[in-house]
C-alpha cells in the first residue's frame, strides 16, 4: 500500500514539474487560440419593416458582427417582406441609422439579398436600391437553396 501512494504522490509531483521543463515553443503552443475554421455560414432573414426599428436596425448589426468574428465563411441578409424598405433610398420614414447599420454590414462583407415579389409588391425599383443589394425572384425560395446549402437561419 505504501508503494502505491508513494507512486501516485511522485506521479502527482512530477507531472507539473513536466510541464515546467517543456521547452518554451511547446508551452506557448498550448497556450495559443486556434484560428477559427470558417466553416459555418449564416442567413440573418429580416421581415421587420419600419414598424420596429430597433429589430430592423439588429438584424443589419447582428449580421455585420457574425461576419466580423472570423468564425464564418458567408453570412446573408434576407429581405422578403416589409423589410425590403430599408434597402430603399426614396424611403423617408427609413431612419438614417438603419441605413447606417446596412452599410456597415454590406462594408463588412455580409451579402444583401432582397426578394424581388417584396420589390414589385411595395413599388420599389430594384436598380435603385441602397448598397447596391442582390435581387433575387423569390425571397423564400433563396431562403430554401441556402437552407439547402447548410446555412442556419436567424430570424428577424
Amino acid at each position: 500500500m505504501n508503494r502505491f501512494l508513494l507512486l501516485l504522490v511522485t506521479a502527482l509531483v512530477t507531472a507539473p514539474l513536466a510541464t515546467l521543463a517543456a521547452p518554451p515553443s511547446q508551452s506557448s503552443q498550448a497556450t495559443e487560440k486556434k484560428a477559427p475554421a470558417r466553416q459555418g455560414k449564416l442567413v440573418f432573414v429580416s421581415t421587420t419593416g419600419l414598424e420596429d426599428i430597433g429589430t430592423l436596425s439588429s438584424s443589419f448589426r447582428h449580421a455585420k458582427t457574425a461576419k466580423e468574428s472570423g468564425y464564418l465563411s458567408d453570412v446573408v441578409w434576407l429581405t422578403y417582406g416589409r423589410a425590403v424598405v430599408a434597402l430603399d433610398p426614396t424611403v423617408k420614414a427609413v431612419p438614417e441609422s438603419v441605413r447606417k447599420e446596412a452599410q456597415a454590414a454590406k462594408a463588412a462583407g455580409v451579402r444583401l439579398v432582397a426578394c424581388g415579389h417584396a420589390l414589385a409588391k411595395f413599388g420599389i425599383d430594384p436598380k435603385k436600391l441602397q448598397l447596391e443589394a442582390e435581387v433575387v425572384d423569390n425571397g423564400v425560395a433563396e431562403l430554401s437553396r441556402l437552407v439547402a446549402e447548410g446555412y442556419q437561419v436567424i430570424r428577424y
